[in-house]
């Protein structure tokens, strides 16, 4: 196995840019450091990355995602995600925000059960204390399987 150590690299038109295809760390998939905001301290990469979202029309449909491979109407203001990826264990977090009432909370996870493949949101409208649909938007972060 041959070493290439290099100061700069630079592309025949000064660009400071690499094209490659795949990215693995030093010994293990997950070991790949980057330098944070502040110079000083490091982050992981993999860790630091959102492993799925989506977006949703009042009709629950998706209008577009990563890493999601359906969403289900769950019945009024519940919405299903399925994840086209399954992750490693249930304790990712699982966030969303209403895209068009103030008035509605979003919450993760409605009296279900996460599992690696499925979490759920619920839109509660605090005025008349009832579910209803909105457009909604959302992500998730955790270790993939």
């Amino acid at each position: 196995m041959s070493t290439i150590k290099v100061d700069t690299y630079l592309t025949r038109g000064g660009a400071s840019e690499i094209a490659i295809d795949k990215l693995k760390g030093v010994s293990s998939a997950s070991s790949i450091s980057v330098v944070a905001e502040g110079g000083t301290n490091s982050t992981n990469l993999q860790q630091g990355l959102t492993k799925s979202w989506f977006t949703s029309n009042v009709s629950m449909a998706l209008t577009d995602s990563f890493n999601v491979a359906s969403a289900t109407d769950a019945g009024d203001g519940q919405l299903g995600i399925t994840f086209s990826s399954a992750f490693g264990n249930t304790t990712y977090s699982s966030t969303a925000t209403g895209t068009s009432d103030v008035n509605v909370n979003v919450t993760s996870n409605w009296n279900e059960t996460l599992t690696t493949t499925l979490t759920r949101f619920g839109m509660f409208k605090t005025s008349n204390q009832t579910y209803t649909d909105i457009p909604i938007c959302g992500h998730t972060c955790g270790d993939l399987a």
